[in-house]
């Protein structure tokens, strides 16, 4: 009957498809939307009954609350900090944290320059490059409090750092990496630069696979240095990677970061160096404001799907061109 009314059965298998992607879709928007009604109730209310709809919501007094922290003045003085690494801090758990994210965000194009430089020096094939290879790459295999736990031992007051400033005549500049904002920053960018250098080689080496050997012949045969041949050829060909590892790394510096700040400082001295996301876990598993911790997320969710947007459409654009 469907046949000869001209409309196309869907076969049984296509019915199981499409059964199967909208419980997936199900799965994963439910956590948003529970996050999303959440930041709308009382944190009382939902301690009481999670999954039960609100009595008497608040709409947005948790985001009021948030921006009510707000300080212009601040904020600016907290911007500033996030290029000198400055432990100024300000007077909101949303705003400080997210200077602290920033600081990640901002420690990328660093780890991205040095992953494609060894990415190359390994791709020429230089002397024991197979040794080193498996040298990079082995910090990333470890987990994040692994990491946290090794460099919070090496950079204790009588930790590795120290000691080995010590043997080389440099005692004056040892120090208690973690008792400080500044250095306690330091300490994390180097543990982030340490676990992604292996990464980054990895998704570049790739990359570089896919370039024809020669085209870099010819620009070398052609007088290319290897800083010119790097710039004019590798670079504008490896867009697709580099967007992929800015893109992951991106979020990463958002969502990502908990394992390693919680194992290594612990978010202090103080809040100085506590990211949004454990910040979020405070507020809701230690404080017990569930309704303010949800409203956080929102913002973190939608602040990340924004700065992804905005990389994905610049990438997008540099390739087509």
């Amino acid at each position: 009957m469907i046949e000869r009314l001209g409309v196309k059965a869907i076969s049984p298998p296509k019915i199981g498809v499409s059964i199967i992607l909208v419980m997936c879709a199900v799965l994963a928007l439910f956590p948003i939307a529970f996050m999303a009604m959440g930041s709308l109730k009382q944190s009382s209310e939902f301690l009481r009954d999670p999954l039960a709809l609100p009595r008497d919501w608040t709409f947005f007094d948790n985001y009021r609350a948030i921006w009510i922290r707000f300080d212009i003045l601040r904020l600016f003085l907290n911007t500033v900090a996030y290029i000198a690494l400055s432990p100024a801090l300000s007077g909101s758990d949303f705003w400080t944290p997210l200077r602290n994210n920033a600081i990640f965000l901002l420690a990328i194009p660093g780890i991205l320059i040095l992953s494609m430089v060894v990415s190359v020096l390994l791709y020429e094939q230089v002397h024991g490059w197979k040794f080193f290879r498996s040298v990079y790459y082995l910090p990333t295999i470890l987990s994040a409090a692994v990491v946290g736990m090794l460099m919070r031992i090496m950079f204790s007051g009588r930790g590795a750092a120290n000691a080995m400033l010590e043997s080389i005549g440099l005692g004056g500049l040892t120090q208690d990496w973690l008792g400080s904002a500044s250095t306690a920053f330091i300490v994390l960018i180097f543990a982030f630069y340490w676990q992604t250098l292996g990464q980054g080689v990895l998704i570049f080496l790739a990359g570089l696979s896919s370039i024809p050997g020669d085209i870099l012949e010819a620009a070398q045969l052609d007088g290319a240095s290897w800083w010119q041949r790097l710039r004019q050829i590798i670079m504008p060909m490896m867009v697709p990677a580099i967007a992929y590892f800015a893109v992951v790394n991106a979020i990463w510096a958002f969502v990502g970061v908990f394992g390693l700040v919680y194992t290594v400082t612990g978010g202090g001295p103080g809040y100085s160096t506590t990211p949004l996301d454990l910040m979020i876990y405070r507020r809701a598993f230690q404080f017990g404001d569930m309704g303010y911790a949800s409203a956080m997320s929102v913002l973190l969710f939608c602040l990340v799907l924004a700065i992804s947007a905005v990389q994905l459409r610049v990438f997008d654009r540099l390739t087509n061109d």
